[in-house]
């Protein structure tokens, strides 16, 4: 090699050498900066999440979001630093400031850039205006008189699930999958309940409109963690992290809601007022924001409402007491399946405290949802404008300092005056504030009805070889449950 080409060679090595070490200065440089000049640095938690996105994006994909949460929080204190920007709560002040009702010349907590959706949705959409516009037209799908309207749906799906336990079960002699059954009766019931028709669910004995919600949810997540990560590490981490069959099966939910809303736009006014009647008849929502809402309708009013059902059968056959007191409670009330109503099952006491400890312990959502700070005094601690803020539900779930034996399932805790030292404050299943979850008496109403008409009707036997189900389950946004194998033994002839 000639004396010039050795030079060429060694200034082409020099250079990359230099180019090497200076993007090495400047990601060190950035990293102390984060770990200890910015303004975050002075709040506790992983030393990883403080510099990199990649460690929340980690946490996501463990399936154990909630639990390595409500550790931190017992190790770092009630604000741990989870991103370079990002803070996680676990105090009811914190809750309340974070998505509680602003008051007159405070600026708002708006939904993260996490959130953002190409369709005007009401569960993602960053706007207040829009959102309030969109919440104030669904409101009336989900008033009282609505929901009373339509209660008559419910019953004809609690009705067909009792008889198809009968069947599958062979009269108490089979197990069959609690998991499974709850998630067919809340999907059929909300396809008629919003679109004026089932998807199939309970009379087909299928599941797949009921799998492939996990699919859409994970997949969604994972594009919307993809875009803190560029946009060529962003594809190869999709690529990597979801199977083909994964993404056809988002996009198959896409298609299976747009469908639904699709046939009942061109159906019009039915005889009966379904939720998708009273968007029409207000009128106010363009035919992008009505097939947006579609495929929230369906999951917002499945999924969650079967997550708490499941939870609930587990920690009642996981303590024999409390289910034979609700079990008496009911059978007392009722003479026959007829007498059980939503208004009726609303007067046992018990019933109430069974679910309200069921969505302690076993909350459907069991993760922080994201608010971008406006710069505002949270529990007591100034945070900066940009910062992302969350509070962990379930971390304060547990939290002994809000509960009495907050391991145990009490459902005592809700109606009695033994538990004066639980602060309720730290009980927040379906949010509050604006943002609030807009179905939540629906999902009571359906919990009491199906719960009141399942045990009058059948004696349950758990047939399960999962000691703890609970901490089998993944928290992907909402929860992957494993089978809950359960014997129903009929008590009258279904």
């Amino acid at each position: 090699m000639s004396p010039i080409n050795q030079v060429k060679t060694l200034s082409l090595s020099s250079v990359g050498l230099l180019g090497l070490t200076t993007i090495m200065i400047y990601l060190l440089a950035k990293c102390a900066h984060l770990l200890f000049f910015h303004p975050l640095a002075k709040y506790p938690g992983p030393r990883l999440a403080a510099v990199t996105q990649i460690w929340q994006i980690w946490l996501a994909f463990t399936g154990r979001q909630c639990f390595i949460m409500t550790d931190l929080h017992r190790k770092y204190g009630d604000v741990v630093r989870v991103g370079p920007n990002s803070l996680s709560f676990s105090t009811p002040q914190s809750y309340r400031d974070i998505y509680g009702h602003v008051t007159h010349g405070k600026k708002r907590f708006l939904k993260a850039k996490w959130y953002e959706a190409d369709e005007p949705r009401i569960v993602r959409v960053r706007d207040p205006v829009v959102h309030t516009e969109q919440r104030r037209t669904l409101s009336h799908a989900f008033s009282a008189r609505a929901l009373r309207d339509q209660e008559d749906v419910f019953h004809r799906y609690v009705d067909l699930l009792l008889k198809q336990l009968d069947t599958l079960g062979a009269g108490g002699t089979v197990a069959v999958n609690a998991t499974e059954i709850w998630n067919w009766l809340t999907f059929d019931a909300i396809g008629d309940l919003a679109f004026g028709e089932p998807f199939g669910c309970l009379s087909g004995g299928s599941s797949h409109e009921v799998s492939i919600n996990f699919d859409y949810l994970m997949y969604s997540a994972g594009r919307r963690a993809a875009r803190n990560l560029g946009p060529v590490v962003g594809g190869l981490f999709l690529r990597w992290c979801f199977t083909k069959r994964m993404i056809e099966n988002h996009d198959e939910h896409i298609r299976l809601g747009k469908d639904k809303a699709r046939r009942r736009i061109e159906r019009g006014r039915l005889g009966r007022h379904d939720f998708f009647d009273h968007l029409i008849k207000n009128g106010s929502l363009t035919e992008d924001a009505l097939m947006g809402n579609a495929d929230t309708l369906i999951i917002a009013g499945s999924e969650t409402t079967a997550t708490a059902l499941s939870g609930l059968t587990w920690y009642l056959l996981n303590n024999p007491s409390c289910l034979a007191q609700l079990t008496d409670e009911i059978r007392g009330a009722f003479s026959s399946l007829d007498d059980i109503t939503g208004d009726s099952t609303a007067e046992l006491p018990y019933l109430h405290g069974c679910i309200e400890e069921g969505l302690r312990v076993f909350p459907p959502l069991a993760f922080g949802l994201p608010r971008d700070c406006p710069g505002a005094v949270i529990d007591g601690h100034f945070i900066p404008e940009g910062t992302v803020v969350a509070n962990e539900n379930y971390a304060m779930a547990f939290d002994p300092r809000y509960w009495v034996d907050p391991t145990s399932f009490r459902p005592e805790r809700w109606i009695g005056e033994g538990f004066a030292g639980d602060d309720k404050r730290a009980f927040q299943p379906f949010s509050c504030g604006p943002r609030g979850c807009l179905g939540i008496n629906l999902a009571y109403l359906e919990m009491r009805i199906s719960l009141a008409k399942l045990l009058w009707a059948f004696d349950l036997e758990s047939d399960t070889d999962i000691e703890d189900w609970n901490s089998a389950c993944k928290n992907h946004i909402l929860w992957k449950k494993p089978d809950l194998n359960v014997k129903f033994h009929p008590r009258v002839a279904i």
